[in-house]
């Protein structure tokens, strides 16, 4: 926050702060808002020129006594917050879709909040009556979860960016857990008969099935300190022009340079290694012409012909 929004958070709790005191210390009001004493009478005094209007008789009004002051008017500020009907049914809703979120504590601050809000709302609050829709990343986040808690083998549908195809498989859950705001589920897969892990946004289908997750022994969990994908030396160095609109992708992955490429518009070059070349020739098709390959040249021609191939079988339908 900027030290201008500090001072106005601060002036606006002043008054009820001083009001609930009826006669506040100048030296412990300060030490309590953390600002020097000085600068805490410059604050009090500013409030002489605030009020719901012009005239002196709307204004706040002080008293100071020695190294004490009281508020002998104050403007409404020290008026508990009251909340519509309409606004009070938006916080609760808000309140009770945050504490579905997968990883939500039971007991947290955001439940207790909504149970005072319907205690004091009573019969005029029926957040039940309003139709949640979770998106696909809440409503799967709450599976996965679900799933590691209760030890319960899953069956989805989940799509590869890298190879640009939607798998079938059958997963035994380890974890859930968030790298850069994203959700991820690491888990045991059957398929792979390895260790694997899949961002939540990217499951198109799962199901919770009734028997047990059966995850081997000694399995050691991805070391995701430094980021969920950390690119390998033996990976292909790989150089792509980022059009207009898709320079996200220097952002969003770990590049080795990234800089203007210099043909006059609003783009970049960006140079990155990738585990498989699959995930490049799918990034292009997606961007519609945004994103073009630069380097290696095999992998360029390569890209080029899958995407007329692409085209040519899209126009014969």
């Amino acid at each position: 926050m900027t030290d201008t929004g500090d001072k106005v958070s601060r002036l606006l709790a002043l008054v009820p702060y001083i009001v609930s005191r009826g006669v506040a210390s100048i030296s412990e009001t300060a030490a309590e808002f953390g600002i020097g004493e000085d600068q805490l009478r410059k604050e009090l005094e500013m409030l002489w020129l605030c009020g719901r209007s012009s005239g002196p008789e709307d204004l706040i009004d002080l008293m100071f006594d020695g190294d004490t002051v009281s508020v002998t008017y104050d403007g409404g500020l020290s008026r508990p917050l009251k909340l519509t009907a309409t606004e009070a049914m938006t916080l609760a809703v808000a309140l009770r879709t945050l504490t579905d979120v997968p990883g939500a504590t039971k007991g947290g601050a955001a439940e207790r909040a909504l149970t005072k809000i319907e205690a004091a709302a009573g019969q005029h609050l029926d957040a039940d009556a309003v139709d949640i829709r979770l998106t696909g990343r809440d409503r799967w986040g709450k599976l996965a979860q679900q799933a590691v808690e209760q030890r319960r083998a899953v069956e989805l549908d989940y799509y590869s960016a890298a190879r640009d195809e939607t798998t079938h498989r059958v997963i035994d859950p380890i974890r859930v857990f968030v790298a850069e705001g994203i959700g991820y589920l690491e888990a045991w897969c059957r398929r792979a008969e390895a260790i694997r892990i899949f961002r939540v946004d990217r499951i198109e289908d799962a199901t919770l099935l009734d028997e047990p997750a059966r995850v081997p022994e000694n399995v050691t969990l991805t070391d995701v300190s430094a980021g969920v994908y950390r690119p390998a030396p033996e990976h292909l160095l790989v150089e792509l022009r980022l059009g207009a609109g898709w320079e996200w992708v220097a952002d969003y992955y770990p590049c080795e340079s990234v800089m203007p490429a210099g043909d006059g518009a609003a783009s970049l070059r960006a140079t990155l290694r990738v585990a498989n070349p699959a995930w490049v020739a799918a990034l292009v098709r997606r961007s519609g012409g945004a994103v073009t390959v630069l380097a290696p040249d095999w992998l360029a021609r390569d890209v080029e012909a899958s995407a007329a191939q692409a085209l040519a079988a899209y126009r014969g339908q």
